[in-house]
This record gives structure tokens, C-alpha cells and sequence, in this order.
């Protein structure tokens, strides 16, 4: 089998896996997460447990590089939801990605990278994820991860700011030692911490 094959059935696999947005009983909230390739991407997990053992909805949406630091099943298994990857997922007859994003609460990307951060900051909209978040009314909640001296470099500062003129809130990076052996700010805030933040931000919206 050929690259191109490889591709082929991966798309095919996919499709057949098509998202199915289930009734959400109106007390329960809906929080989307987005997981980007980052190797903090594994405390997802974590958080996509604690947040549904607070009784929250949680529909997860993987960028394509996030699946090599975690498995979909993975967060399938944890969130209950059939895990958003690519658009080819979607029933062609509707938006399943409009559709969350009008029926999300918050908008949870965590962790969040320095290229996901610019990609939204310009608002690029080719994968679910970026598209999300250019079509929700929902607060947005960002916690970087990332090398120190990225997080630091102009390029994302202006991003960060850009970001957060339009009202998009972030939490972290926290100083620690990184996966790249530095010790400096970039580390992703702790799973817990950021439960608690969403908490905060969905008792304002009550």
C-alpha cells in the first residue's frame, strides 16, 4: 500500500466515524476542549475527566498533530463524545461544527500552542478547531504550553494580545521545568487549576 493509500483509508476510517450531536439536557453545560500537539497534550485527559465528573458536557475537537502526543479513544472514552478531528466527519447535510459552536458554553483549548494561538489571532478557519472558535459567541479560555522563549517572542506576544482584545481570556504558561530541559516560563497550568478557572467563567454566565 502507497502513501496515497495510507491517506485514503485514514480519510475513509474517519468519515465512517461521523460526529452525532446528542440532547443535552438544558442544566448541563457544554464545554468544547481543544487539544493541540503539544506534549503536555496528555494532561487532556485529566482535565476532560474532572470536567465531566463535575456533570459538564464535553465535546473534544484534536488538531491533526495533537493525535501523535494522545489517542482519540483515549478522549472518546473520557468524554463520552465521539472525538472531532476533520470535517469529513460531519453529516453532509448539516454543521455539526456550527452547531457546536452555537451550542458551546465555553471554549476550552488546552493545551494551546504558539502555532494554534496564531493560527486564531488571524483567524485561519481549515479545521474544526480554528473554525470553532471563529464561529462561537462562547467565552474562550486559552492555556498555553510552549519553549519559554516562544512564549516570550514577540511574534506571540502580539498574538497573545491581539487575542485578548477580542475578550479571550488565557491561564498560564506557570514557570517550570520544560519538556525541551529548560527551566523557565512555558509549562502548562495543572489540570485542576484550569477545572476551577472554567468553573469561575460559567458562574458569570448564570
Amino acid at each position: 500500500m502507497n502513501k496515497y493509500d495510507e491517506d485514503s483509508k485514514e480519510v475513509i476510517e474517519n468519515h465512517s466515524h461521523e460526529i452525532s450531536l446528542p440532547p443535552i439536557p438544558s442544566r448541563k453545560k457544554v464545554i468544547l476542549l481543544g487539544v493541540t500537539a503539544s506534549i503536555a497534550a496528555y494532561k487532556a485527559a485529566e482535565i476532560v475527566s474532572q470536567l465531566r465528573q463535575r456533570g459538564h458536557v464535553i465535546f473534544v475537537i484534536m488538531t491533526a498533530g495533537a493525535r501523535n502526543f494522545i489517542t482519540p479513544l483515549t478522549l472518546q472514552t473520557l468524554s463520552g463524545n465521539l472525538v472531532f478531528e476533520n470535517f469529513l466527519q460531519e453529516d453532509p447535510t448539516s454543521c455539526q461544527h456550527i452547531e457546536l459552536a452555537d451550542r458551546a458554553d465555553l471554549l476550552l483549548i488546552a493545551p494551546a500552542t504558539a502555532h494554534t494561538i496564531a493560527r486564531l489571532a488571524y483567524g485561519f478557519a481549515d479545521d474544526p478547531l480554528s473554525a470553532v472558535a471563529l464561529a462561537t459567541r462562547a467565552p474562550i479560555l486559552l492555556a498555553p504550553a510552549m519553549n519559554g522563549k516562544m512564549w516570550m517572542h514577540p511574534a506571540t506576544c502580539d498574538n497573545v494580545n491581539r487575542l485578548r482584545e477580542r475578550g479571550v481570556e488565557f491561564l498560564g504558561p506557570v514557570l517550570g521545568r520544560l519538556a525541551c530541559g529548560y527551566e523557565g516560563v512555558g509549562k502548562l497550568i495543572e489540570p485542576s487549576a484550569i477545572v476551577e478557572h472554567v468553573e469561575i467563567i460559567l458562574n458569570k454566565k448564570k
